[in-house]
């Protein structure tokens, strides 16, 4: 529930910085209109009600504008109304002029949408930088969606352009023939050097990584010493992740080509959405858990060992039930206030998620910023605090144990003890989410993805990263060996670790995953 505050606190400190309910570029100058008792004003037959207008004072003149893109769509028309272009704006009387009504499209296929019905034309250009985009050119294709989005097709490439990032027009030849819609864009404030191919092995890494991650999730449900609550958080933390990056790859695939108005689009960024943020928030219940296992143990110094025993598995569930009630329930919030944010129909100076205007993720960094990593960026901090204070804790036991050994610990068991050591520390900085850290960092450095590229190949990765560190060792090896041996009848050969002789049984013995070699030591097993 903090979550969602921060969240929603932050989307309304956003929309506060614009005091105006709509940027001038989309205001229409209504000082000639009625204002009636009610707040409200008419102006050319169209009404602005309270909240819809502001007023200005312009070299001592107030004027009052009106905000006619609040509730309808707006498109940018490059010329004054009755004009088109043609060695400049120049005045017409050509039907293509009045009404102008160009075709509408639902990605590249034409629908039934009458444009001078559906929109509200501006009629001012929304920048003052601008290159123009001739339908009638060889390559150049023009498709105004239905949103009001701009989908360009260039021998360049393939580009979304937002309602207030372009206009249209009409442009005549000699004796106003040939008439073609034309667009002027306006230039990016930021130009990146990313490839297409960059995207393409990004989804193919992506790919590449399900297997790992769904090889990691099956050894833990197939196995049932593995499958405690420490196993299931694991699993619910892959599942979440074998969800994301199959669409995630969709989604890197199709940039720049999928419509604004597909519905696949939508449907894939919302699941994109929910079950990274799921897999944020199990790695989150899997740091807390961590820290809250080694919390409950009391000081080696007075020998009381660990508080409350092993859990059975009884309260194993109860305490998963209520971990998947947080790391499922909050994404689902998230996710639905995100929806509602989407669908509703705010100002325009509040910050929506943008769904589908320019791509099939946020439409900008200002987007992602307050609905994605925002909340990313609250349970890595959490983690961090999670994975300091556990260290120090174990680093504290460690000193208290060697305390009660003494003289007795010979040089081979104290290197044996450090390397247990680093390889546990190890396991919790990379389950900690390290990774996802650096993606922070690398989202608020900006830049070329290029420039991060190492980023994006441990991101590929991470699906093997998990596989190596939770499954490819050699006690769950034996696990799925012994588990493998027993469905099909087979004997299961295993060395006694105490005595060295070999033993054959149809049931191997569980070997104990240890902090150390020593009797006294904190056995894992007990953590659960």
């Amino acid at each position: 529930m903090k979550t969602i505050l921060l969240v929603v606190t932050q989307i309304l400190i956003l929309a506060s910085v614009e005091s105006t309910p709509c940027p001038k570029v989309q205001s229409v100058d209504i000082t000639d209109g009625v204002l009636y008792e009610n707040r409200s004003v008419i102006f050319e037959d169209l009404e602005y009600k309270s909240g819809t207008w502001y007023e200005s004072d312009e070299n001592g003149t107030t004027i009052r504008w009106g905000c006619p893109c609040i509730g309808r769509i707006c498109v940018h028309r490059c010329c004054q109304r009755g004009q088109a272009i043609y060695n400049g704006c120049t005045f017409t009387n050509s039907s293509e002029i009045d009404p102008f009504s160009p075709p509408v499209y639902n990605g590249k296929v034409l629908s039934s949408v009458v444009a001078h019905e559906h929109f509200f034309y501006l009629y001012q250009r929304p920048c003052d930088d601008s290159y123009l985009v001739d339908s009638g050119a060889v390559g150049e294709e023009l498709y105004i969606q239905q949103n009001g989005t701009l989908y360009e097709v260039a021998p360049g490439g393939q580009q979304w352009h937002l309602p207030t990032g372009y206009c249209v027009d009409m442009m005549f030849n000699e004796n106003f023939s040939e008439p073609r819609l034309v667009a002027g864009v306006c230039f990016q404030d930021v130009v990146t050097d990313d490839s297409v191919v960059l995207y393409i092995v990004y989804a193919v890494g992506l790919l590449l990584s399900v297997p790992f991650l769904l090889a990691t999730f099956l050894i833990y449900a197939f196995i049932p010493d593995l499958r405690n609550l420490h196993g299931m958080c694991l699993m619910a933390y892959c599942g979440g992740l074998i969800v994301a990056f199959p669409f995630l790859a969709y989604l890197k695939l199709h940039v720049g080509q999928i419509g604004v108005a597909v519905t696949g689009c939508l449907v894939a960024a919302f699941i994109v959405y929910y079950a990274f943020q799921t897999s944020f928030f199990w790695l989150n219940v899997m740091c807390f858990d961590i820290w809250r296992t080694f919390r409950c143990y009391k000081n080696y110094s007075n020998n009381s060992g660990y508080r409350g025993g092993s859990m059975n598995k009884r309260r194993e569930r109860k305490r998963f039930l209520l971990y998947g009630l947080y790391a499922w329930g909050m994404p689902l919030l998230l996710t639905v206030l995100t929806a509602v944010m989407q669908f509703s129909d705010l100002p325009a100076h509040i910050i929506t998620p943008g769904f589908g205007t320019r791509r099939c993720w946020f439409a900008d960094w200002l987007s992602d910023l307050v609905y994605f990593f925002t909340p990313v960026l609250v349970l890595v901090v959490c983690n961090i605090i999670f994975f300091s204070v556990t260290a120090h804790r174990i680093r504290s036991i460690r000193q208290e144990t060697a305390i009660l050994k003494g003289a007795e610990s010979s040089r081979s068991d104290k290197l044996k003890k450090d390397k247990q050591r680093y390889g546990l520390y190890l396991k919790l900085f990379m389950v900690m989410g390290v990774n996802w850290s650096v993606e922070l960092i690398s989202f608020v450095v900006g830049g070329s993805n290029w420039y991060w590229i190492i980023v994006d190949i441990s991101n590929m990765g991470l699906g093997i990263f998990v596989f190596l560190i939770f499954v490819w060792k050699k006690k769950v090896r034996n696990l799925v060996q012994k588990r493998f041996r027993t469905l099909f009848g087979l004997p299961y050969t295993e060395r006694d670790q105490r005595t060295g002789k070999w033993n054959t049984t149809s049931t191997a013995p569980t070997e104990d995953t240890r902090i150390s070699s020593d009797d006294s030591a904190l056995r894992l097993k007990d953590m659960h």
